[in-house]
C-alpha cells in the first residue's frame, strides 16, 4: 500500500507563515513527535548553504535549516519516523564526510536514513564551495557512487572522475546494509533518468502534476524504465488543503480540514496511483501552530484512511 511522509513546516522559506518564522526549537519537535505517533512514514529536511541577496525578493528570508543537523535532532525526539533528505545537494561536499555523516545518522537513528539527493539550481552556491556549476550531475552521480562504495564494504575503494580513494575504511557504517535506501529528487527527465540509474525512487517535489506526468511519459517502456529496481518508489506530491505558492508568489488561502477535503485526498491519490505514484509527500501549510496540528491529525485519521494509505512504507 502507498505510504505518507511529510514535508514539515518550519524549515523552509517557501510561502513562510508568520508563526513558522517564529517558530522554536521545541515547536519543531512537537510537529515531528505528532507526526512519528499519527503514523507519517517520513518527515523531509531539504538543503541550501545560503540564498544570493537579490534572492530575497522572491522568498522573504534565507532561512533554511541543515539537512543533517535537524534530522539528527528529530531523530533523537522520535523512534520509528523515517529520516530523509529532500534534498542534499551531493556536489557541495565532500563524498567521505557526506558518507560518515549520513551513516552516522542511519546508524544512531536504528536505520531510518533515506538518503535522498540532487544537483542543486543555484549557481552561486556551487561558486562559493569552488564547485563546477556546470559539471554538478556529474559531480553528483561519482559522489553517490562514492558514497555507496563507503557504505558498503568493510575497506572501500572507488576511482571516478571526481572522487578517488583506495582501501578506506570508514565507520560507523549504516545500520541497513549494504546502504540505506537513495532517492533521487528534481524535476526535470534528468532526474528520474539519475533516479533509475543510481537510486530506489524519484521524489520530484514541488513539481506540478502535469510536468511529473510528462517526464514519466518519456521514459516508460524505455530499456532503462524496464531495468529499474524492484520496490522502485515515485514520491508524488500532495497539498490538499492549499499547498506552497511557487516561488515569489503569494500563498494560496488554507482550506480547512474536513469530509469534503478528506474526499478531494482520496481522489487525487487514485488519480496519482494511475500515473505511476507509489508513495506521497503532504504539505500541509496553515495559519497556525494550532491549525497546522490539527492538519497534521487530520490527514493521518481521516484523509489517509479513506484514500487508502498506509502507515507502513514498504521497503525500496
Amino acid at each position: 500500500m502507498p505510504a505518507f511522509g511529510l514535508f514539515p513546516p518550519i524549515l523552509y522559506p517557501i510561502s513562510l507563515r508568520d508563526w513558522e518564522a517564529d517558530a522554536t526549537p521545541d515547536d519543531l519537535l512537537a510537529i515531528a513527535r505528532r507526526a512519528d505517533d499519527l503514523g507519517y512514514a517520513f518527515i523531509a529536511c531539504g538543503d541550501h548553504g545560503a540564498l544570493a541577496v537579490d534572492e530575497l525578493r522572491i522568498y522573504g528570508r534565507a532561512r533554511f535549516y541543515d539537512a543533517i543537523a535537524t534530522l539528527g535532532f528529530l531523530a533523537a525526539a522520535t523512534r520509528r519516523i523515517g529520516l530523509v533528505t529532500l534534498v542534499y545537494q551531493a556536489h557541495l561536499r565532500s563524498p567521505l564526510i557526506a558518507a560518515k555523516e549520513l551513516a552516522t545518522l542511519d546508524h544512531l537513528s536504528g536505520g531510518r536514513l533515506i538518503a535522498g539527493f540532487g544537483v542543486g539550481s543555484r549557481r552561486h552556491e556551487a561558486d562559493a564551495a569552488g564547485v563546477d556549476f556546470d559539471r554538478r550531475g556529474a559531480i553528483v552521480d561519482d559522489h553517490i557512487e562514492a558514497m555507496k562504495a563507503l557504505w558498503g564494504s568493510e575497506v572501500a575503494s572507488h576511482h571516478g572522475e571526481f572522487a578517488r580513494f583506495d582501501e578506506l575504511i570508514c565507520e560507523p557504517r549504516p545500520k541497513r546494509l549494504p546502504r540505506p535506501p537513495v532517492w533521487i529528487g528534481g524535476n526535470r527527465l534528468v532526474g528520474l533518468r539519475r533516479a533509475l540509474r543510481l537510486g530506489d525512487g524519484w521524489a520530484p517535489f514541488g513539481a506540478p502534476r502535469d510536468a511529473i506526468v510528462d517526464v514519466l511519459g518519456k521514459v516508460r517502456g524505455t530499456p532503462e524504465w524496464e531495468a529499474r529496481p524492484d520496490g522502485f518508489k515515485i514520491v508524488a506530491p500532495l497539498a490538499p488543503l492549499g499547498g506552497r505558492a511557487p516561488r515569489g508568489e503569494p500563498a494560496p488561502p488554507f482550506e480547512a480540514p474536513g469530509d469534503a477535503a478528506a474526499e478531494r485526498v482520496a481522489a487525487s491519490v487514485e488519480d496519482w496511483l494511475k500515473l505511476g505514484a507509489t508513495d506521497f509527500i503532504i504539505d500541509l501549510p496553515a495559519p497556525s501552530l494550532a491549525e497546522f496540528h490539527e492538519a497534521l491529525s487530520w490527514f493521518a485519521e481521516v484523509a489517509a484512511p479513506r484514500a487508502g494509505l498506509s502507515f507502513t512504507m514498504d521497503a525500496a
